[in-house]
């Protein structure tokens, strides 16, 4: 009786560790599939982190251009632009104060601070609502930021030099360039931040380098960038030269 007890409880035994060995092999594979699933839904996330852009998701895209200017300390650059045919452009040029404290030609800690922030759209040859507006001209330390401008700062001149005159390429050099925006930036090694709500390619320009020609025998000119020196700085043009302590809010 004894014997057939304890015989019983044995095959009871293994037939509960075959259970519970089946069981654990269920458990095992579940969990892999399920680690398996995460793995594939995070690394889909990361890829759709990659991809997604604000305006996917109905918010508003954030372009941002660092600009280093080199040349000389108390000369301005032109940058040149053109705002996009859509909804209104916003461009903020942003400097902070101790950017460049070390490095730049200005040996000064508190160098120039300047946060300038545009609204626009489109560009003077264009047919929509175009135009450009300083909304915030605001320089601190030394001035950086000049000459906004919607027709670009440029010196005309005739694209063919033997062909006729129009009314676009009487020599002259000022607020001319009627397919192109721009403003200036101060050299002497200064770091500035560009920041804009679609994408906008901005050109650093030197003295003499092309910013745009039409070979039109109505038109027939060529439009060169040209700086200025820190003694002709102004903000703006006639829409956009408020000083550089001006917030329009």
């Amino acid at each position: 009786m004894t014997y057939k007890e304890n015989f019983m409880s044995t095959t009871v035994a293994a037939d509960l560790i075959e259970s519970v060995n089946k069981v654990t092999k269920t458990v095992t594979e579940t969990l892999g599939n399920i680690n398996s699933a995460v793995a594939k839904s995070s690394q889909e996330f990361e890829e759709w982190k990659d991809s997604i852009r604000a305006n996917n998701i109905e918010g508003e895209s954030l372009y941002i251009t660092e600009v280093y200017v080199d040349g000389d300390k108390d000369t301005f650059y032109p940058v040149i632009f053109r705002m996009p045919d859509s909804k209104e452009t916003t461009i903020e040029i942003y400097r902070h104060y101790a950017w460049n404290s070390e490095g730049s030609d200005f040996n000064a800690t508190h160098v120039a601070s300047a946060l300038v922030i545009l609204k626009g759209q489109s560009y003077p040859w264009s047919g929509d609502a175009n135009y450009l507006r300083t909304i915030v001209n605001y320089q601190r330390y030394r001035k950086c930021v000049g000459h906004v401008a919607f027709s670009a700062w440029a010196k005309v001149e005739k694209k063919d030099q033997l062909g006729p005159d129009s009314v676009y390429n009487k020599p002259q050099t000022g607020f001319t360039c009627r397919s192109l925006s721009s403003f200036m930036l101060r050299g002497g090694k200064l770091k500035y931040n560009i920041y804009s709500n679609h994408p906008i390619e901005f050109r650093l320009l030197k003295d003499g380098e092309l910013i745009y020609e039409h070979g039109s025998q109505k038109v027939n000119v060529k439009y060169l960038a040209k700086t200025v020196i820190l003694e002709d700085f102004i903000s703006g043009d006639s829409n956009n030269n408020h000083g550089t302590t001006y917030i329009g809010y």
